[in-house]
């Protein structure tokens, strides 16, 4: 820098000046018409450094990045036994191999570091870095995500569960459905990398003499949530009570008679809950979502955020194929274990759908653009 201002000094027709000038009124009016034009000089020579530097950096930046290695720490409430923990497992060896090894996954399952009412806020304090929760969970940031605790939300077909996995997937893609969601979300601070599916949750009971068949049988039952809204008004809404209930706690819960059944999908409850009844009615629709932290996804190599996106979009697609094809072992599981299976005849289910459908309107109406999302599900239907 010193040699580029001497040069400059030195070839410059202002320092020829004769002598003379420097004498008495002339003086000031020199060092004023030289002091700025020596000025920008210094000041330009000092900008072109210092994005010279810069451009160093980001090309020292790009060309660490392909030998640094990301881990991202993930949290999540399901157990090692089940799907969702083994696609996350399947997730982070596809990771792992489109990356050469610079990205994977450090999971933690079983809510082994925090409840799951926290990892949400967690993942915006920086503590873990994704996380795969349901829309129950999500919707404490946006009651927009409650949209999948409504009854009778997609197609429903006992005939053909496929029609159900195509319709939510068409919802789940569409622009003014599932991306609007994602938008949402955005906003929020919060990227969604994946929106996945297991079946409708339906109802289960812990005792035989508990089948439901209809809203007198619902009556009393005490019946499991993870929280939210708008299931604990599905749940009362047919005459039984919405308890709270960790995922970790719920067979416990059932043991102890704290809980006289759950709202699940039937793998999840006849994986891992004591149940003996299932009731096959589309009580909700919950959403597993896979997400991190804007800021965390902005933090990775362009190059890795490709692969990352590009692999939930993959994940998606993987997801719905092992739960529709896991659909067929459900009748099979719940034999096994001595579950008795009802379904409710077509006026049962009209007698369902009487106090259940309200709900769709009184939801829309709490919601920013709710009905509009309930008008999209319509479009969207097979």
């Amino acid at each position: 820098m010193k040699d580029r201002v001497s040069e400059i000094f030195s070839s410059s027709p202002i320092v020829n000046v004769n002598v003379q000038l420097l004498r008495g009124k002339n003086m000031k009016k020199f060092f004023i018409g030289i002091f700025f034009p020596i000025m920008f000089i210094i000041s330009a020579c000092s900008g072109a450094s210092e994005t010279s530097q810069n451009s160093q950096q980001k090309n020292n930046d790009a060309g660490n990045s392909n030998n640094t290695k990301y881990v991202l720490k993930v949290s999540h409430t399901y157990p090692t036994t089940g799907l969702h923990h083994q696609s996350m497992e399947w997730f982070n060896d596809e990771l792992v191999e489109r990356s050469n090894g610079r990205l994977s996954l450090e999971i933690y399952p079983s809510a082994q570091i925090m409840p799951p009412g926290q990892e949400i806020q967690a993942m915006l304090n920086g503590q873990i870095d994704m996380n795969m929760t349901n829309s129950a969970l999500i919707g404490s940031i946006d009651p927009i995500w409650y949209l999948f605790e409504l009854p009778y939300l997609f197609e429903f077909d006992m005939e053909d569960p496929s029609l159900f996995y195509k319709h939510k997937r068409a919802f789940f893609d569409s622009e003014k459905g599932g991306e609007v969601i994602k938008k949402k979300t955005d906003e929020r601070g919060l990227k969604v990398l994946s929106m996945t599916q297991d079946n409708f949750s339906e109802i289960f009971t812990a005792g035989k003499g508990e089948l439901v068949t209809d809203l007198k049988s619902a009556t009393g039952l005490k019946l499991r949530t993870p929280g939210g809204t708008v299931l604990k008004d599905s749940i009362n809404a047919i005459g039984a009570n919405a308890v709270v209930v960790d995922a970790a706690e719920v067979a416990t819960s059932i043991q102890q008679g704290a809980l006289d059944g759950v709202i699940s999908t039937a793998y999840y409850a006849l994986s891992n809950y004591p149940i003996k009844t299932w009731t096959s009615v589309p009580i909700n629709n919950f959403t597993i979502a896979v997400m991190m932290s804007n800021k965390k996804f902005d933090s990775l190599p362009t190059d890795l955020q490709s692969i990352l996106v590009e692999t939930s979009k993959d994940f998606d697609k993987f997801l719905d194929e092992v739960f529709l094809a896991n659909l067929k072992n459900n009748e099979k599981l719940a034999k096994e274990k001595g579950v008795e299976v009802y379904f409710p005849t077509e006026e049962e289910h009209n007698e369902f759908k009487k106090v259940l459908l309200p709900l769709h309107d009184e939801w829309a109406k709490t919601v920013e653009g709710g009905q509009q999302l309930l008008d999209e599900i319509e479009n969207t239907r097979p």
